[in-house]
């Protein structure tokens, strides 16, 4: 069995030491013992598709068996990455998700101008999942649900949270967490049923 990896595509002006991911990476790596990477995309304040695209097929390694966890506009950005190579078994955790135009942040448009082929990125899912909070201010709720409807995957809806960033003062997000083990328990038990 191949070994597992975690990869977290944050988003539009974020950094890996912001909001949760360090403290995902930290549960992940102490108590589930899988390494985790939280990539840092290019130019997070002014993101070109190209760039993003490009360092995701520089370094993330689909020898792995793979956990891929997006925040925000890292939500597109792992399902671009799905979409454009033969691997199968993905195991998705999106986050504050979205795939179509978001009129409140016109300068992520190049990312949302080509509709993604849920066609192709559907068979190569093992387990998704897409989780909101009602009270998104900036990718409202119902932005996620129809990402999760396109992807036929489970949509969990949090009664607060806003956007999962540290501006609101998340700096932990328990469910992540918890899918991230609930996906990678089921493979095991899976395995050795």
């Amino acid at each position: 069995m191949t070994d597992k990896h975690v990869y977290v595509i944050h988003g539009y002006t974020a950094t890996p030491t912001d909001n949760w991911f360090p403290w995902l990476k930290r549960q992940v790596e102490e108590q589930l013992n899988i390494p985790t990477t939280i990539l840092e995309m290019p130019n997070a304040d002014n993101p070109k598709l190209q760039e993003w695209d490009e360092l995701c097929d520089r370094l993330i390694d689909t020898n792995h068996e793979l956990t891929i966890v997006g925040h925000s506009l890292g939500c597109i950005q792992a399902l671009r990455f799905v979409s454009q190579h033969k691997i199968k078994n993905i195991k998705m955790i999106l986050v504050s998700g979205f795939d179509e135009v978001l009129n409140t942040l016109p300068q992520l448009h190049s990312f949302t101008d080509t509709s993604l082929n849920y066609q192709t990125i559907i068979p190569k899912i093992d387990q998704a999942v897409v989780i909101s909070a009602l009270d998104d201010d900036i990718v409202p709720y119902h932005y996620s649900e129809t990402l999760a409807r396109h992807l036929k995957c489970q949509f969990i809806l949090m009664p607060n949270g806003k956007h999962f960033i540290d501006r609101d003062h998340i700096y932990e997000v328990p469910v992540v967490f918890q899918q991230i083990s609930l996906m990678n328990e089921y493979r095991e038990n899976h395995f050795n049923s």
